[in-house]
C-alpha cells in the first residue's frame, strides 16, 4: 500500500470520497485532459476510462504517474 503522508490533503480527501487516483492528481495539478493526453501519448478517451474507474494498463499507469508526478501504484492498487 502506498504511503498516503506524502500526498496533498486534498488529493487523499477528494479519493476518500471514491475519486479514482488518476483524476485527483489531474485536478490538483490543475492539468485538463487532453493536456494529460499529450503528455502521455494517451488518447483523451482512454484517459476517461481510466479516471472513471478502468484499470489502466502498467505502462498507462507508467506514463500517468510520471505526467502527474504521482505514485504508479495508486493506479494500479485498491484505495
Amino acid at each position: 500500500m502506498t504511503d498516503m503522508r506524502s500526498i496533498p490533503g486534498p488529493i487523499v480527501e477528494a479519493m476518500e470520497v471514491g475519486i479514482p487516483a488518476a483524476k485527483a492528481f489531474r485536478v490538483y495539478s490543475d492539468t485538463s485532459i487532453p493536456e494529460l493526453a499529450e503528455a502521455t501519448q494517451l488518447e483523451a478517451g482512454r484517459i476517461c476510462m481510466i479516471e472513471a474507474g478502468v484499470s489502466p494498463t502498467l505502462s498507462e499507469a507508467d506514463a500517468i504517474g510520471r505526467a502527474l508526478d504521482m505514485p504508479t501504484a495508486l493506479l494500479v492498487e485498491e484505495f
